[in-house]
């Protein structure tokens, strides 16, 4: 029987340590996570640790990083995708840097966009070329949009990134974007993604057909609220699992910032993931479109 397909569009890879050091078995140890699952899990790619430091800071930064990610790729065929992250604040280099990625080296999506992290608004000239360009390549745009809503950290400014999100896709009306995320450890009564789903209904009436929410914490309360408030179809997998302890890295589901499977809140594996759609009321044709129906058409992969 086939193994059920699970692609996660959110994750951040580095074959580099913290201190820059390399990390000589990094594929083989990234396929051992995947191996080690059930499911047939799938994942789309983006730099993490240095190489996303530099580019924060430098254009060349995106080169190495996303060259990395087009290595790692072709390493393993049908199992990797990459997302191709640049920094408009070197607007050149980041449309000649989309223009290989999307064009000659397969990659399937743009972003992440760091905007918290690299000092740049979504909605503003630079971006609006990167993603005009997106949609001549017919590729989503990932954008981080936290649902947090903490104000502790400039990453969690969630109300403002997705203002600022909605006054671009409105100025530029792209095809396909993304945004993110519901997360664990949040206020459940009421879940703190309604006001986010609040503020969209009251923008653009319905959910609009260019939008789609990644899950990142698939025990966070405000699951339910997504799965009952957004179409079904608008939903996929977005868990920003990463590379930063290890190797051998963490099992894929741990939450992020946990450090010791022991510690996450739930047995780190896709079917944790699947029961905590099951209990938010998502039925087993649900659940295969999260799991990867959903994304696989967004990226135009086969599954």
């Amino acid at each position: 029987m086939r193994k059920l397909v699970w692609i996660d569009n959110h994750i951040h890879v580095s074959d580099l340590n913290g201190d820059g050091s390399e990390r000589p078995h990094f594929v083989d140890d990234l396929l051992a996570v995947l191996d080690a699952e059930e499911a047939d899990l799938r994942l789309v790619v983006s730099p993490d640790g240095p190489r996303m430091s530099r580019i924060c800071y430098e254009s060349e930064g995106m080169t190495e990083g996303n060259t990395f990610i087009r290595d790692l790729v072709r390493a393993a065929p049908g199992r990797l995708y990459g997302s191709c992250m640049v920094n408009p604040r070197f607007l050149d280099e980041s449309l000649r840097m989309m223009d290989l990625c999307l064009g000659e080296w397969g990659f399937v999506q743009l972003g992440e966009m760091l905007q918290y992290m690299m000092g740049y608004e979504m909605n503003s000239p630079p971006v609006e070329k990167l993603v005009r360009r997106a949609i001549e390549f017919g590729v989503p745009v990932q954008v981080h949009i936290s649902t947090s809503n903490r104000q502790e950290h400039a990453s969690s400014h969630g109300i403002a990134q997705l203002t600022d999100l909605s006054a671009d896709w409105r100025s530029v009306c792209p095809k396909r974007s993304t945004f993110w995320r519901t997360r664990s450890g949040c206020d459940a009564d009421p879940p703190v993604v309604d006001q986010y789903l609040d503020l969209i209904e009251q923008t653009c009436g319905d959910f609009p057909d260019n939008f789609w929410v990644e899950i990142r914490d698939f025990d966070s309360p405000g699951v339910r609220s997504v799965v009952e408030r957004v179409p079904l179809t608008r939903l996929i997998a977005g868990t920003d699992w990463v590379t930063r302890v290890g190797p051998p890295f963490l099992p894929y589901g741990v939450v992020f910032v946990v450090g010791h499977p022991e510690e996450n809140p739930y047995p780190p594996c896709v079917a944790s993931m699947m029961n905590f759609l099951q209990l938010a009321g998502v039925d087993d044709a649900g659940i295969e479109m999260i799991a990867w129906r959903n994304l696989a058409g967004l990226l135009r992969i086969e599954p």
